[in-house]
């Protein structure tokens, strides 16, 4: 199923739980279990089978086999608990487990853990500094909150993460990056229209949707990014196109 046609169901199905999950991320830089210069060979040798247990429940989970994709997880997780060297893996390792219960029909379970990573990052609550880690988290819980049918919850996410996206897009002074901070600040107000529409309120989703159109426009229109970058970008207008639609035909 496309992303598209989840997030249509997501709008007016009775029962949205009954699409199959399909992750939406924001782009972003994906980190991966990292080990820096001169540390011991014991963190090494820790860090080598940490990096086996996520490679495989990425294997996993990339094939369709959420049960043991999630079990993987689980059991890095548990990993890191017993090996204090690993202290600083664990939010890494918190997130790749989230996401796995959310692609495996887990939404609830992915909601606590987001939220705690979010807890533990004070800069989130900064009014004068942007961090798109934060905003990365907002949107992932944005998104579990939605998955688990919390709608009330997934659009305080979303427009928290919406605001952190621009403005970091207004701090950026890098053209790729604040075109890519614009275009997810996009897709956190199509979503926000969608929890907007599930709580009742249509004409503010689309008022909401339709400031998410011109910013899908203007990236995916701008020759000097990464066609990578406008295709996504097209993607997700075609999509917010298509819930403005049908979110006019029911008001």
């Amino acid at each position: 199923m496309t992303a598209k046609t989840f997030l249509v169901l997501l709008i007016f199905s009775l029962n949205p739980t009954g699409a199959s999950p399909q992750e939406q991320k924001p782009s972003q830089r994906h980190d991966s279990v990292t080990v820096s210069a001169g540390i011991s060979k014991e963190q090494l040798a820790l860090e080598d089978q940490l990096n086996g247990l996520i490679l495989n429940a990425d294997e996993l989970l990339r094939n369709g086999n959420t049960v043991d994709a999630i079990k993987q997880y689980e059991s890095a997780l548990d990993f890191v608990h017993k090996q204090p060297l690993l202290e600083e893996q664990k939010s890494h390792v918190m997130k790749k487990l989230a996401r796995g219960y959310v692609v495996g029909n887990r939404a609830a379970d992915a909601v606590p853990i987001y939220s705690n990573l979010l807890a533990e990052k004070k800069p989130c609550q900064s009014e004068s500094t942007a961090d798109t880690d934060c905003a990365s988290l907002q949107y992932s819980l944005g998104l579990a909150q939605i998955y688990a049918l919390d709608f009330q919850g997934a659009l305080f996410s979303f427009q928290s993460a919406e605001a952190n996206y621009a403005k970091s897009a207004k701090l950026s002074n890098i053209h790729e990056i604040m075109m890519v901070d614009l275009m997810n600040q996009a897709q956190s107000k199509t979503y926000i229209a969608v929890a907007l529409f599930r709580v009742g309120k249509t004409a503010e989703a689309v008022t909401t949707i339709k400031t998410a159109i011109p910013l899908l426009n203007r990236v995916q229109s701008d020759e000097n990014l990464q066609i990578s970058i406008r295709d996504e970008a097209k993607h997700s207008l075609a999509e917010a196109n298509a819930i403005l639609t049908r979110l006019q035909s029911v008001q």
